[in-house]
């Protein structure tokens, strides 16, 4: 057995009612592949699942209103975001449905039941809005009314788009529904589930979890979940059912066979069963990789306990930190039924680790609105510009601690300095080689202090890019990486081999020679940020794909390895292009302003 912690690593399960934007792929997906593909650099065993959110009204809704059966309307936007994903170079173990009944519909029943059984949900009795009509209860996303904190005529069941506040969907004046305005809603009796989070922060097994996850937070996500939720407004009950025709039902009985009552048309919330959806990924991917997907989720006795580490966005702060930690920590029974996935007796589930939440990323200082023209289609960009230009951008202005944006005149500038400052670097180096030493490295004979020198550089940065990654400064480690680079260009301007060659040809191949020795360290730290840059570094200096292990680099290249073809690892932006792109875009924009 392996003494080597697992790594479970997740990314937000994106909601399949909408197209990606590279705010979301910069918040949770992109962060999450750097930090997966350095782990599996070095030979850690990590898994990565994600998986598509496919429950809750606002699909339900947008299905209705296209006509299109709720399968097949999650379903294409399942595989819209995959691809997406995969173009951008994001590679997942396992890419999951929470559509899909196994195992994920038992494992959701199974928490609500485990929970239930604890006394962490309690049934109450509400009001809500009935549809004659449709006969059905309508959950809030279905009304429309007046904000009655601002009395703003258009507001949701669920927010107000004017003030901001928070709604309750009975509380609304004139309240109708988004199917059909003539509809008279009633207020009716009913019921629902809700999940009691007061005893959380005090819970005797959470609190020592707590105050170690509280340490290594991000400011950003200690000042949420600490200051503002549970030191500050306090944890307050959530709803944990809702009366929809989509998502998982409820049982009909709990575990000691007492019948819930009528629970026709009653499902999970969505936030309750979307999370779960990382432990059903991984048990897929599991099954199909014939691995143990609990040795990456239960913590059991004599074996490595689980690292757990959920990259998301701000918006889903509060679900990672206190919402899903509590099902994990409340689902232990003494004896729990046969059939049951989870913990046995004397186990538990893993908690969160870390959860290294990304700020919001706008464009242009304005939120990306696919509706008012304000976007940019993420599969026709990466087909333009590439997967690796398109990363290396993204991860250089990704929103880690503040709010940033995506700018077109600094996406040229930054993707400029990597050409600059890396790729001609590596192009100028094997090149001159090529011409001048037929392609093969040429000897060294002398330099030691120089060669010292060089060495210690490549130390020092290949361990700040490695600290940084491990800390999710990702900006700070792509720096880094950029930083080795410039190393180098400024060893080669010490150097000038240009003008070693007319005088002494010996020493021109000796400072070569160490310039060169820059590149396997280079390949192996692009790897992470831009994969495809770093494999094709590897194939013009003739090495094979690096095999698993310590991040720093061994290779040398050895007097007369003949190297591989060198050519351009990266193109500038044309910038008639970018001015193009900006036009697009302030067009696109006037056009709905003005429809």
């Amino acid at each position: 057995m392996s003494d080597i912690r697992p790594l479970l690593v997740t990314s937000a399960l994106p909601y399949a009612n909408g197209p990606p934007h590279f705010g979301h792929l910069s918040g949770a997906y992109l962060p999450a592949d750097v930090f997966v593909r350095y782990h599996r650099m070095i030979g850690s065993d990590v898994a990565y699942v994600c998986g598509t959110d496919e429950h809750g009204v606002a699909i339900t809704l947008s299905a209705e209103q296209a006509g299109v059966p709720y399968q097949e309307y999650v379903d294409g936007w399942h595989a819209v975001w995959l691809r997406a994903c995969e173009k951008l170079g994001i590679e997942f173990d396992n890419f999951s449905q929470t559509s899909r009944r196994e195992p994920h519909f038992a494992l959701s029943t199974e928490f609500f039941l485990r929970c239930l059984k604890n006394g962490h949900v309690v049934r109450r009795d509400i009001e809500q809005l009935y549809s004659p009509k449709t006969d059905r209860f309508l959950a809030d996303r279905y009304v429309v009314g007046t904000c009655y904190v601002c009395g703003y005529e258009e507001a949701r069941g669920d927010e107000c788009p004017n003030c901001g506040s928070w709604l309750e969907a009975p509380k609304l004046q004139n309240p109708r529904s988004k199917l059909d305005p003539d509809d008279a809603l009633e207020l009716r009796a009913s019921w629902q589930y809700e999940f009691e989070l007061g005893p959380f922060a005090d819970d005797p097994h959470v609190k020592p979890w707590l105050e170690q996850f509280r340490g290594g937070l991000k400011p950003n996500v200690v000042g949420f979940v600490f200051d503002k939720m549970i030191e500050g407004e306090g944890l307050e009950a959530r709803p944990i059912t809702r009366d929809l025709p989509w998502g998982i039902p409820l049982p009909k009985t709990d575990l000691d066979g007492n019948d819930l009552g009528d629970v026709e048309g009653k499902v999970l919330y969505v936030w309750f069963d979307a999370p779960i959806g990382y432990i059903s990924s991984t048990i897929e991917w599991a099954e199909r990789e014939g691995k143990d997907w609990r040795r990456y989720w239960i913590v059991r006795d004599g074996e490595p306990e689980p690292r757990l580490v959920h990259f998301i966005g701000k918006d889903n702060i509060t679900f990672h930190c206190i919402l899903f930690p509590a099902m994990l920590a409340w689902q232990g029974l003494d004896n729990p039924p046969a059939e049951f996935l989870g913990p046995k007796p004397g186990e538990r589930y893993a908690l969160p680790e870390n959860v290294p939440a990304n700020e919001f990323y706008n464009l242009e200082h304005k939120k990306f609105s696919k509706s008012s023209g304000w976007y940019i289609d993420v599969e026709r960009h990466l087909e333009k510009y590439g997967a690796d230009r398109t990363r290396f951008y993204l991860i250089s202005s990704m929103p880690e601690t503040a709010d940033t944006n995506f700018i077109w005149h600094d996406f040229k500038a930054r993707t400029d300095l990597l050409a600059n400052v890396f790729g001609n670097f590596a192009t100028r180096i094997l090149k001159f080689v090529d011409k001048h030493f037929e392609g093969k490295v040429p000897p060294r004979v002398g330099m030691d202090a120089e060669w010292a020198e060089v060495q210690a550089a490549i130390e020092k940065q290949v361990g700040e890019v490695a600290e940084h990654i491990e800390a999710y400064r990702f900006r700070k480690a792509l720096d880094a990486f950029l930083g080795l680079a410039e190393h180098g260009n400024l060893y080669l301007d010490k150097t000038a081999p240009w003008k070693l060659r007319k005088t002494d040809m010996e020493a021109c191949g000796t400072a070569l020679h160490i310039a060169l020795q820059y590149l396997p360290a280079l390949s192996v730290l692009a790897e992470p940020f831009i994969p495809g840059v770093a494999a094709k570094l590897r194939g013009m200096l003739n090495l094979e794909a690096r095999a698993p292990g310590s991040i720093l680099p061994t290779e040398l290249l050895a007097t007369g390895h003949a190297l591989g073809e060198p050519g351009v690892l990266c193109e500038k932006v044309d910038p008639d292009e970018i001015e193009l792109e900006l036009a697009e875009l302030n067009r696109r924009s006037s056009e709905d302003a003005a429809s």
